[in-house]
């Protein structure tokens, strides 16, 4: 906690490293995206809406429009800050894969992004209902490329004296499991819940071992 405080004091003082504030990013950014991905599926959406019938999911956006536009902003925010830490890990890796994978990561936080937008102009508005469809498939076209970027990032740090492998490899194949639920609810939607179950457990996973990654890497600073 000591540690944590002192690099945000840091970051008020315009000092901090590079790897300081690429640490940082992957502590702060997947734990705040959960706090408000769970927010907007929990106290919005609702766990007995199914995705994958638009008008369920339309109506429940725009009853709760507000709550819709701050999640939807929180959300595309702190994916943004986890995008510079996982950049700033692959930058420091310094190999192949985690450079292409870096590429996917981009594409597929910028896909999440438009989607969060998406939403956001549903929820004010329930004549934008139409936009769903556009929105899901975006997001479930970011879930994949995402999903393969993140895999290829963790394959390719996995040789790193400071990397716990056997951890690295466990995670890559959790995020193998994210890229394949992610290309099967992509072309079945009726398996798009579930889906979507299993990719949020794989989500978590990965912000647990983001946050042991996070911490060593302002340590290594």
């Amino acid at each position: 906690m000591e540690d944590l405080v002192i690099d945000l004091k840091e970051v008020n003082m315009g000092t901090i490293s590079a790897n300081k504030l690429g640490g940082l990013a992957l502590i702060v950014g997947p734990v705040v995206c959960l706090v408000f991905y769970f927010i907007q599926q929990l106290g919005v959406i609702g766990t007995d809406v199914d995705p994958a019938d638009g008008n369920a999911v339309v109506t429940a956006l725009t009853a709760n429009s507000t709550l819709t536009t701050i999640t939807a902003i929180g959300i595309s925010i702190s994916l943004i800050v986890l995008l510079h830490g996982i950049v700033r890990l692959a930058m420091e890796s310094s190999d192949a894969l985690s450079s292409l994978g870096m590429k996917f990561a981009i594409v597929g936080t910028v896909g999440w992004v438009i989607s969060a937008g998406l939403t956001a102009a549903i929820g004010g508005d329930i004549n934008n209902g139409g936009l769903y469809g556009g929105s899901l498939g975006i997001n479930q076209f970011s879930g994949i490329m995402w999903s393969l970027g993140f895999l290829l990032v963790v394959i390719g740090i996995s040789g790193k004296d400071y990397i716990n492998q056997n951890v690295a490899y466990v995670v890559a194949l959790v995020a193998l499991v994210s890229l394949v639920v992610g290309v099967i609810g992509g072309f079945d939607s009726s398996t798009l819940q579930t889906m979507q179950m299993i990719g949020g457990i794989c989500y978590i996973i990965f912000t647990l071992w983001s946050i042991w990654i996070g911490k060593d890497m302002i340590a290594r600073d």
